[in-house]
């Protein structure tokens, strides 16, 4: 793209980020600290800039929806509150140096772009706060996937995706985006390491399955499609309704026992996250074998594991370390994979 052409698509990002505006809500100011050798200071080139503006709203959006449904990706459409929960403006930038520019932007907080959410207290017991924004909720993540924890609930694979796909605005020029004024004692940030945890991450997180689960049916929460079951006393499972009936219409199994079916959705780990439900039925006594947690089928091999956490000795990489000789690391793996 030429100079021209790519001033030119900058402005009119500008233009559609600043000329709606904001419902009357609690506005929080936050904003993107990015940093480089060329190009940024207090007249950035757009094309360094331009693309984070462009790609913003998506990832705060999946981020959002990350945090209340552990799923970060829509298959219909997305409510009121969680779309107003991710609505972003941008106010303008300051140069702090001549290698960063810091990009401000206005958001509201959970508390009042998403009330409605908030009355639904326990489905959201492990959710964000209601003071918290859409970019506290991204640093949490970024922090976590740096951090390469593979049981974590703040990202799946299409959000590690999102997230690696930030490596094209780092290979444009910049180092690194932050995020320097979020309620978080430690962000985490774009940049090589996090974009490399982001890859390695996704390449093993185990592909999502058909899965059938078996236990209580706890909570509800109609406006959003979600559904809590117990499996066992503290062990709960989040569904996300993706039948064909309303999830109106399931209100005769609330408390009850009963078996759900649909796509299981896996941590790295091989944990489960969640569960797309496309079916559900009372429980019988021959479903009594489905009322456990189904496990992810790896497929990445073990030295990924050994390398999930970044300069940290794992102990996979412990046990393989003190194999003897006459044994390959190989023939231990598979000994390991026979034993899981």
């Amino acid at each position: 793209m030429r100079n021209g052409e790519s001033t030119f698509a900058f402005a009119r990002i500008l233009r559609r980020l600043t000329s709606q505006p904001f419902s009357p809500l609690k506005l929080l100011e936050r904003s993107f600290e990015l940093r480089g050798p060329r190009g940024l200071g207090a007249k950035p080139k757009p094309e360094l800039i331009g693309p984070i503006l462009t790609h913003l709203h998506d990832t705060l959006q999946d981020t959002v929806r990350m945090g209340f449904l552990h799923s970060s990706r829509a298959t219909g459409r997305i409510s009121a509150p969680l779309k107003a929960a991710a609505e972003v403006r941008y106010l303008g930038h300051t140069a702090p140096g001549e290698d960063s520019t810091v990009l401000h932007f206005e958001v509201p907080p959970f508390g009042a772009a998403a009330e409605e959410l908030f009355r639904q207290q326990l489905l959201w017991e492990d959710g964000p706060g209601a003071d918290e924004t859409a970019f506290e909720l991204l640093g949490a993540a970024l922090r976590d996937v740096g951090a390469r924890k593979s049981e974590s609930n703040r990202f799946d694979p299409p959000l590690l995706r999102r997230i690696a796909g930030y490596r094209r605005m780092l290979e444009r020029g910049i180092e690194r985006i932050s995020l320097p004024d979020t309620a978080l004692a430690q962000a985490g940030a774009f940049d090589a390491e996090a974009i490399e945890a982001a890859q390695q991450l996704s390449a093993l997180t185990p592909p999502a399955r058909r899965v059938r689960i078996a236990g209580r049916l706890d909570l509800m929460g109609a406006s959003q499609g979600v559904l809590k079951l117990q499996v066992q006393p503290g062990q709960v499972v989040t569904a996300i309704w993706q039948g064909e009936a309303a999830i109106e219409t399931l209100r005769e199994h609330f408390n009850q026992e009963v078996v759900l079916e649909g796509t299981g959705v896996f941590r790295p780990s091989g944990s489960l996250l969640r569960v797309d439900a496309e079916a559900i039925a009372r429980a019988g006594q021959q479903d009594e074998f489905f009322r456990r947690l189904p496990e992810g089928r790896t497929v990445a091999g073990i030295q990924n594991r050994v390398r999930l956490r970044a300069g940290e000795p794992s102990a996979y990489a412990r046990i393989l370390g003190s194999i003897p000789a006459e044994e390959s690391d190989e023939e231990f793996a598979a000994a390991v994979e026979a034993m899981s």
